[in-house]
């Protein structure tokens, strides 16, 4: 089997995984019914991956991959305060859109165990290591007057839900007031990002300015 293929069969049995904790949750899904939504034999599973916890950490993985180290490169560009946290939104809302269930399952493994989903993270201290320059980034423009200075945690949770909060609630969204027309919903989140950044501006807006 070629190293192409390879990843290939990866990628779909981390894809089926991922299908799985999110319909039964982490605890009560089994390799069994992953090999079964892959479409592969046990024994197939066992030889890419031997654990649930191989597959939650391959999908966690992906998941931080695809957004860390390209936070790290806008924080680290020559782009301006404004146009970075503009890129920064953009980033976030085009990699959830590519990646839609990933919210749903952060959220559902949340309730249902907090404590693994941070083991999972904090184990690679590499992973966090954008977070911190992010958070570092922000308090440097604070410190500078560039943007109000305020609780990290007000304006996470504020970007968060405004940038997530959205594909969480897709269906009724969708389905109300939208007329229940996907286009729809894909053009709602073309202007998401002027729109979030529109409301994020305004909250960093310093006082005196």
């Amino acid at each position: 089997m070629g190293q192409e293929e390879v990843k290939d069969v990866e990628s779909r049995i981390v894809e089926a995984a991922k299908q799985v904790f999110i319909r039964k949750g982490f605890e009560a899904a089994t390799m069994g019914d992953i090999a079964l939504e892959a479409g592969i034999g046990r024994t197939s599973l066992n030889y890419y991956f031997r654990t649930k916890e191989m597959l939650f950490d391959a999908i966690l993985g992906k998941l931080m991959n695809m957004i860390l180290p390209n936070v790290n490169q806008i924080v680290e560009s020559e782009s301006s305060y404004p146009e970075k946290v503009k890129k920064i939104i953009s980033l976030y809302l085009q990699t959830i859109r590519e990646n839609e269930l990933i919210p749903l399952f952060v959220v559902n493994e949340l309730q249902r165990d907090p404590q693994h989903l941070f083991h999972a993270v904090l184990k690679d201290p590499e992973r966090i290591a954008p977070i911190l320059k992010l958070q570092q980034f922000v308090n440097n423009e604070m410190e500078k007057g560039n943007i109000r200075k305020m609780p990290i945690v007000d304006l996470v949770s504020t970007f968060i839900s405004l940038v997530i909060f959205p594909f969480l609630i897709k269906t009724p969204l969708t389905t109300i007031f939208l007329n229940g027309n996907e286009d729809e919903f894909d053009a709602f989140l073309d202007r998401r990002v002027e729109l979030v950044y529109g409301i994020i501006e305004h909250l960093l807006k310093p006082e005196n300015k």
